[in-house]
């Protein structure tokens, strides 16, 4: 059983008025506008919250701040690279899965495909840990399932070891999912899509001021899709709701609450069986939806969010902010795995079912920030500590024989359904309690910005028991060189439990950790409309694990690996209706010693690419008024299943068209064209020591169309 939860009480009570303040909105859809002379709502203390990404010049990439820099800095102030996906550019693009939300972002790349439930990936060629490298609005969260993006504002994927603003981490880099906030301005939008493959959706959203002087907001959105798997016989559903309110208490104290609830649910996809398992390119004579699993076997799941945050200023120079969230992941996994070889044109499978997996995570934040100087030094200073509990209770794991099915001509559905025999267990029960200081110095045109934090873990579930107790320093020196223009030097630390990391002979990983050396420089131009980042680093990580390829299901630890590299970002508008995101990366991921002496030294790190880049942009034609067109591209290289550096998976290239319209009376018509060429290539691939045993074909063409109305 999942440990008692100590902070239901307050996030019931947040869900209980964002459903209260959702039906109010509802009877009272048109406030009575406020008076002339009633006074502007009073900002909240994290005023760029609201800031709206298309507004023009004054809301450019590098003016923005992230809702993840707890010291409250913009993209441009931040001494370490940080990419900024915002809803805007997820609507042009129409993104429907994390996917197509990261390729964004410089420096990720997809690692593995999970049977079509969510995908994993690498952040400067390093695995972002599904259990603590993700977070919602700031607090971690159990990433095991795809979320659906309709709540979804913006995404901060920030780089290098972060463990001094969020303890334990992969040393990549990190994903924060920004969720909407309520707004001021009343707005209610709703919006359907259909396209290829049976894909269908609808999503709504309101917002807007609950009593006459607007400081009382509400938002409540939701949405549901079907289909779009190119998968025979998949039609995947994905659907959810949110509500929140915001309580400008005082012009000094605000106060919000959310609940969130998502549902996935699909059959589960095993990918193509490779013919000839050295060469995954011969996967490319089967049609590319061939199915090998069985209907039965499917993927579901539900995800649910709960959080509540008092912030209030002190004085000029003093503010303060409690946050308590909870997030709780419900998943029944049944998948085709492992599947292959094939053997006289017959591929062999194998079942594997956990169904009743439950997960829960539970985030306590207090911090106090100052405003201070000392002489000509001005101080921005931020003290705190944080607490997370995490839970998990592993499903009734079952395995089996499938039996064979033929190569080219898959017969499906023939064989009965089983039940799952085993027994679930409580897998882990951690708790994480850190205490952490910063404090950034500004003196002229030079900054500097230390920090320390420590961090005491334990988990008594684990064999043998994890009792571990870690101090992280950071540090970071900033030169801005002319107004809008910085230059950085940054070095950061982290440590990350392997907590469930088995080596052959069931035994415990020991933690992993990481460091990061990082130079870069950002820039706007043209009158801050637009911000290039460029960035170089140097990062380690010892105690990496990496798939066993002689024991499925377990790891080996590399003792040490080093990845290098350069990236490149443009955001921004070019001119007021051109508008461009743009990023590129160079890697050289290599591991330099391994657990057995000698072994893969030299070789490039286990699903790591040497190279990530993307492109869209959007012009608006001015001859035209409400016509746009915009198009772009996602190239990803190649990468190794394992260490060994036996069998690689090849890059690809995809290309990607959208036109749309902005109609009078607040009528959107878009459609988008995916993968244009309609190439061939692969995500993801399996393999043991023989070869290729399966193979994760990507999206077909596609097409997409959505009418969405504002009113």
């Amino acid at each position: 059983m999942i440990h008692p939860n100590l902070l239901r009480t307050a996030v019931a009570q947040a869900a209980l008025l964002t459903v209260c303040g959702a039906a109010l909105a509802q009877t009272n859809a048109a406030p009575a506008p406020a008076p002339a002379d009633t006074p502007a709502t009073a900002p909240s203390l994290r005023q760029v919250d609201v800031i709206d990404s298309t507004a023009g010049e004054a809301a450019t990439p590098a003016r923005r701040a992230q809702s993840s820099s707890r010291l409250g800095l913009s993209v441009l102030e931040t001494p370490r690279s940080v990419s900024m996906i915002d809803n805007e550019l997820l609507g042009q693009q129409m993104a429907t899965t994390e996917r197509d939300v990261l390729r964004n972002a410089s420096g990720v790349s997809t690692r593995s495909e999970y049977y079509g439930s969510y995908s994993q990936f690498t952040i400067r060629g390093l695995w972002a840990n599904n259990t603590f490298n993700f977070l919602r609005d700031g607090a971690k969260f159990v990433h095991l399932l795809d979320p659906p993006l309709f709540n979804i504002e913006r995404v901060e994927v920030i780089k290098g070891p972060a463990a001094l603003e969020f303890g334990q981490v992969a040393p990549g880099g990190l994903v924060n999912y920004e969720s909407k906030r309520p707004q001021a301005d009343p707005l209610r939008t709703v919006k359907i899509g259909a396209g290829s493959h049976g894909w269908r959706s609808a999503e709504f959203d309101l917002t807007g001021p609950l009593n006459t002087d607007g400081t009382l907001r509400y938002r409540l959105d939701g949405g549901a899709s079907r289909g779009g798997s190119f998968v025979d016989g998949n039609t995947p559903r994905k659907q959810g709701i949110a509500g929140s309110l915001e309580w400008q208490i005082t012009p000094d104290t605000v106060w919000r609450a959310q609940a969130e609830t998502q549902s996935i649910d699909g059959t589960s996809t095993s990918g193509l069986a490779v013919p000839d398992p050295k060469n995954p390119r011969s996967a490319d004579v089967l049609p590319v939806g061939a199915f090998y699993g069985e209907p039965w076997l499917n993927t579901d799941g539900h995800l649910r969010f709960y959080s509540t945050e008092l912030q209030h200023r002190l004085s000029d120079q003093l503010e303060a902010r409690v946050h308590l969230s909870r997030n709780e992941t419900f998943r029944n996994v049944n998948i085709v795995s492992p599947m292959g070889p094939v053997t006289n044109g017959r591929v062999a499978r194998t079942y594997w079912m956990a169904p009743g997996q439950k997960y829960t995570s539970d985030t306590a934040l207090a911090e106090l920030r100052a405003q201070l100087q000392t002489g000509p030094v001005k101080h921005t200073v931020l003290a705190g500590l944080d607490w997370r509990a995490i839970a998990g209770f592993y499903g009734a794991r079952t395995t089996g024989n499938l039996g064979a099915v033929d190569l080219y001509n898959p017969v499906t559905g023939l064989v009965p359904p089983v039940a799952s025999t085993g027994v679930g267990r409580l897998s882990s029960d951690a708790r994480n309690a850190g205490v952490f200081v910063q404090d950034r110095m500004v003196l002229g045109d030079f900054g500097l910005l230390l920090g320390l934090r420590h961090d005491r873990l334990k988990d008594a579930y684990t064999t043998p028991v994890t009792d571990l107790s870690q101090t992280q320093p950071s540090a970071a020196l900033s030169w801005e060189l002319r107004p809008g223009s910085m230059v950085y030097a940054s070095y950061a630390r982290s440590f990350q439990a392997n907590t469930g990391t088995l080596l052959w002979g069931d035994r415990a990983a020991p933690p992993s950790e990481g460091k990061q050396l990082e130079v870069g420089w950002k820039q706007e131009w043209l009158n801050q409309r637009l911000m290039t980042t460029v960035s170089a680093f140097d990062l380690q990580l010892t105690n990496a694990p990496a798939t066993d390829p002689q024991h499925p299901g377990y790891s080996v630890l590399t003792a040490r690996q080093r990845i290098k590299g350069i990236e490149l970002e443009l955001q921004g508008r070019i001119t007021p209706g051109w508008t461009v995101t743009a990023q590129a990366s160079f890697m050289d991921p290599k591991v330099l010693s391994d657990t057995t002496a000698g072994a893969n030294v030299g070789n490039r790190v286990a699903l790591a690419t040497r190279r990530t880049a993307s492109l869209w942009t959007q012009y608006r034609i001015a001859q035209l008024p409400g016509l746009w067109v915009g198009g772009g591209l996602v190239h990803q290289g190649d990468k190794f299943t394992a260490n060994d550096n036996q069998w690689r998976l090849p890059g690809y290239t995809v290309f990607d068209l959208a036109v749309g319209y902005q109609f009078a009376g607040g009528v959107r018509l878009q459609a988008n064209l995916k993968n244009v060429s309609n190439r061939r290539y692969y995500l993801d691939g399996t393999a043991t020591a023989a070869g290729f045993g399966a193979v994760t074909p990507g999206q077909p063409r596609a097409l997409q169309v959505a009418l969405d109305y504002a009113f």
